[in-house]
């Protein structure tokens, strides 16, 4: 089963029993937790199980865990692209694809990042630019690639 899939199923597992108006985060990270649990079991009677890689084209397609989505929006003010970058350095990530545009006067920014190098996990990077939105005055939204990708399914 490829790793989009089963965080899809997983995801919509999740719903369903706890509902639509659960808050996104929580089931985000429960997802992520039990992602994990089942990512590292190790294959069962010789056949590729839950833990085994996927193929470089399954992977491509997933998206990958070391990488993050990060959505930012706000009203538009000199200083947003910088200072979101500025956090993306300190924490050692690099920024693989970005695209920002301004429609009246309104801010919209999304970031590809690859996370590989990162000094810290993914939740305190995400509270990390949270932080740091405040203080630019915008909202930053982040979340793991493969984790975007399957929710997004949903």
């Amino acid at each position: 089963m490829a790793n989009e899939d089963l965080i899809y199923r997983i995801t919509r597992a999740v719903y369903d029993r706890v509902g639509s108006a659960a808050d996104e985060q929580t089931i985000e990270q429960l997802v992520t937790d039990i992602y994990r649990v089942v990512e590292t079991a190790p294959p069962s009677d010789g056949v590729q199980g839950l833990g085994a890689l996927p193929t470089a084209r399954a992977a491509a397609r997933e998206g990958s865990s070391d990488r993050m989505i990060i959505s930012v929006f706000g009203m538009d003010h000199p200083g947003i692209v910088a200072g979101v970058a500025q956090i993306l350095a300190e924490a050692s990530c690099s920024i693989i694809d970005i695209n920002q545009t301004v429609v009246q006067g309104k801010f919209a920014m999304v970031i590809i990042v690859d996370t590989t190098r990162a000094r810290e996990n993914t939740a305190e990077l995400k509270d990390r630019l949270k932080r740091g939105g405040e203080t630019l005055g915008v909202r930053i939204y982040a979340q793991r690639e493969d984790l975007f990708n399957a929710m997004h399914r949903v």
